[in-house]
């Protein structure tokens, strides 16, 4: 007799990476089978595999709170479990103070205002990769576009982005926890004095963090400890989100020539392309909420402190609105909700920059060397837990 479906949950830790091979099979299980299941992994919570239920927990901020312990990534910034990070960890009415602090930084004319700067970061690695013939994209690639962008973004000083980027790219597919802590150590430090710096500056309304660090909402201005973990969290949303997205889709595109070469021939194209990696293999995997209120959920009675794990990239392939989930196709016609990019008021502020950044990456590596391949005799390694992506993934392309 093999495991019932509870018993295979039972275990379950979405940071462990041994579920990475079995993750989309195990899902697609839950959706079907059990849609809010309990883990006694970390204390105990419940995962929420299901659109509709996804959906219903993200837009309800009374009910669950957007802040939660012990489900994230290794905390790596002092004093994370007891700190609210500004927007990340709020609820509304605070969340609605924030978003508008920054939402000017992040509208569609606002963000094209970066689009020459993402051009000449994108122009030049890609310029320096493709005649070798051969990379390995996350480190060689993916990496290293979105980490100076983010930079520039935040508003770090030009003779000092490439310092960021650096610290940023340690986090990346780190060996080990203690290496994983070593890098974000560096980038703690690095962002304390950015904060610093910024406490003894007038807001010019020039950039994100500036903008942070001297607002005030709910009557208050952000403690050091708050910032600091805002911009951590923000380094993290800007830059690996966007590593991991770039890296699934060279990936994709690598395995699959005809939808490869159809995009290379037809730049209108990429839109789609993004929308679809976006709903395909979600970025953002999973994050946590706790209850605040009795309620029922999937059928499930859960209490103030239960804590759950919404799947956002079982949402993006629920069958009940998905067609062939597992499939990657550009003719998709949207039903349901486009949970690759969120939903509720923690839908993901900076999706015009993304899109905007990938559409221009994908520009430039399809005009530079459109005909790539994975490696032979290599085989690429993905990730999961709060982000999905790829670990290493090594490719070839004619010179």
């Amino acid at each position: 007799m093999g495991e019932s479906l509870s018993d295979r949950i039972r275990g379950f830790d979405h940071h462990d990476q041994a579920v990475v091979p079995t993750i989309h099979a195990l899902l697609a299980d839950l959706r079907q089978g059990c849609p809010v299941a309990r883990s006694e992994a970390y204390g105990g919570f419940y995962v929420v595999a299901k659109q509709d239920d996804i959906v219903t927990v993200a837009k309800d901020g009374e009910t669950f709170s957007a802040a939660v312990r012990g489900l994230g990534a290794v905390a790596m910034v002092p004093d994370a479990e007891t700190t609210r990070a500004p927007l990340f960890e709020s609820d509304p009415p605070v969340h609605t103070g924030w978003r508008n602090v920054l939402q000017d930084f992040f509208t569609p004319p606002a963000v094209r205002r970066h689009e020459a700067f993402i051009r000449q970061v994108t122009g030049q690695v890609v310029g320096e990769v493709a005649p070798r013939g051969r990379c390995e994209v996350v480190g060689e690639l993916a990496a290293r576009i979105p980490s100076l962008v983010i930079a520039e973004v935040m508003g770090v000083p030009r003779e000092r982005q490439h310092e960021l980027a650096g610290l940023a790219r340690d986090l990346v597919a780190p060996r080990s926890v203690q290496d994983a802590h070593r890098a974000g150590a560096g980038l703690v430090e690095f962002l304390r004095a950015e904060i610093a710096e910024r406490r003894d500056r007038e807001d010019t309304g020039g950039d994100v963090l500036t903008a942070v660090v001297h607002a005030e909402v709910d009557g208050r201005t952000a403690t050091d400890a708050e910032l600091l973990k805002y911009a951590f969290l923000m380094v993290s949303a800007g830059f690996l989100t966007t590593v991991d997205t770039i890296s699934s889709l060279v990936l994709q595109l690598a395995q699959d020539p005809p939808t490869r070469r159809r995009v290379a021939a037809d730049r209108t194209l990429v839109p789609k392309l993004i929308e679809e990696v976006v709903r395909h293999e979600s970025a953002v995997a999973a994050t946590g909420r706790t209850v605040l209120a009795e309620t029922t959920l999937g059928g499930v009675d859960l209490t103030p402190g239960d804590r759950l794990l919404l799947a956002w990239g079982s949402g993006t392939r629920d069958e009940q609105y998905v067609d062939d989930p597992a499939e990657f196709r550009l003719d998709r016609r949207q039903r349901g909700r486009d949970l690759g990019w969120g939903a509720g008021v923690h839908r993901c502020l900076g999706m015009h920059l993304a899109r905007l950044e990938l559409g221009i990456v994908f520009d430039e590596v399809l005009t530079a060397m459109p005909e790539f391949e994975v490696e032979p005799g290599t085989e690429p390694e993905r990730t999961y837990g709060v982000l999905r992506g790829v670990r290493h993934l090594h490719l070839t392309w004619p010179v």
